[in-house]
């Protein structure tokens, strides 16, 4: 059996690797993206789309999506691959304390969930787990799922009934409406699916 990678180690590494002058982010050309997200007040391209290759090996893209006017919608997402290496990913993930972790320094308020447990969504990529937060004024989506670095959108991962425990790839983001505006049941549905990752490019 090969050996794992504790997640809540990559969970940790990914936003602090900003303040960090050993870990350099790299730009992501367009064409190099693997992430996209189709949401209400999003851009169609990120703000921001940069990676870097930690000392263990393992590969961390980040994405944030953000609207022109104040108090816009955005979005923010990170992938975690290791389908280079000998190793792979596993474990629960706490979508909150992920969410907590991504949108400290971005927004002030801490997030509150509004939900219980995580909910199960199904999508192109298989069932994906998420939960809706408030964060201050605003209300919020967190998801997040595992996937083969050889799945690809709507094949037979999108026939699967029950989310992946463990893979070579981690997607998690957080989506939150404009202020005041309230995010309802089929719009989590929505913007779930409108996460997309797309296989990586020879």
């Amino acid at each position: 059996m090969r050996p794992q990678i504790a997640l809540a180690l990559l969970l940790v590494a990914a936003p602090a690797a900003a303040d960090e002058h050993d870990l350099r982010w790299e730009p992501l050309r367009a064409a190099q993206q693997r992430v996209g997200w189709i949401a209400e007040g999003l851009t169609a391209a990120p703000q921001i789309a940069e990676s870097f290759t930690a000392p263990m090996g393992y590969r961390v893209e980040r994405y944030l999506w953000k609207a022109q006017k104040p108090a816009g919608a955005f979005a923010l997402a990170v992938l975690r691959d290791l389908s280079e290496d000998d190793h792979y990913l596993s474990g629960p993930v706490d979508l909150m304390k992920f969410a907590t972790i991504m949108l400290k320094g971005l927004e002030a308020p801490l997030p509150k969930a509004l939900e219980a447990t995580d909910q199960k969504v199904a999508t192109g990529h298989g069932p994906v787990l998420a939960r809706r937060f408030e964060l201050g004024l605003r209300q919020c989506l967190v998801l997040g799922f595992y996937a083969e670095p050889q799945g690809k959108p709507n094949g037979p991962a999108a026939a699967r009934t029950e989310p992946l425990h463990e893979g070579s790839l981690r997607l998690d983001g957080v989506y939150c409406a404009a202020a005041g505006q309230p995010l309802t049941s089929q719009q989590v549905m929505d913007y779930a699916i409108g996460m997309k990752l797309q296989p990586a490019k020879n």
